[in-house]
């Protein structure tokens, strides 16, 4: 499907790699509202909210006319947004790259708060955990992503590094 046809549209990614930026430049072109993962994945301080409460949070974005969500959160109501997708986007960037955006989103953060996560969640209070949560999500679930991506039609699915290979116009 061509990207400036798709009414939902899934930006899933690592921690730091861009999917909010992404996000935001896709509503921008294509005039559609973003739900953001974090949002509603995360409690302040951290808390995980728990996996029933997040799923009817999640059904009601899914219930939409169009959308933009960008995130990961629990694996089986990804599946299920992707299966509703009609284009999905993983932005696969290379850890390095993700631990130095989220060292600058964690510097960043010290005079601006952070919009895309829920109030109460500060990154400088986890940024150990943050940069070993990029190395586990890098080792452990992209395998598992790319395999599970890799099963989808192709036509619904874009892998990339760089925005400028989804020729988003504005």
């Amino acid at each position: 499907m061509d990207l400036a046809k798709a009414k939902t549209i899934s930006v899933v990614g690592n921690s730091a790699a861009g999917k909010s930026t992404l996000s935001k430049e896709l509503a921008k072109s294509l005039e559609i509202r973003i739900y953001s993962i974090d949002k509603i994945f995360w409690l302040p301080g951290w808390n995980t909210r728990d996996q029933t409460s997040f799923n009817a949070l999640h059904e009601k974005w899914l219930g939409r006319k169009s959308w933009i969500i960008d995130g990961v959160g629990y694996w089986s109501e990804m599946e299920h947004r992707i299966s509703k997708s009609d284009i999905v986007i993983f932005l696969d960037s290379p850890v390095e790259l993700c631990k130095e955006r989220a060292a600058i989103r964690i510097n960043n953060e010290r005079t601006s708060p952070n919009p895309d996560i829920t109030e109460g969640c500060v990154y400088s209070e986890v940024e150990e955990l943050q940069m070993q949560f990029i190395e586990k999500f890098h080792k452990e679930l992209r395998p598992k992503l790319v395999k599970y991506l890799s099963s989808l039609n192709p036509e619904k699915v874009r892998v990339v590094d760089r925005f400028s290979e989804l020729n988003i116009v504005n």
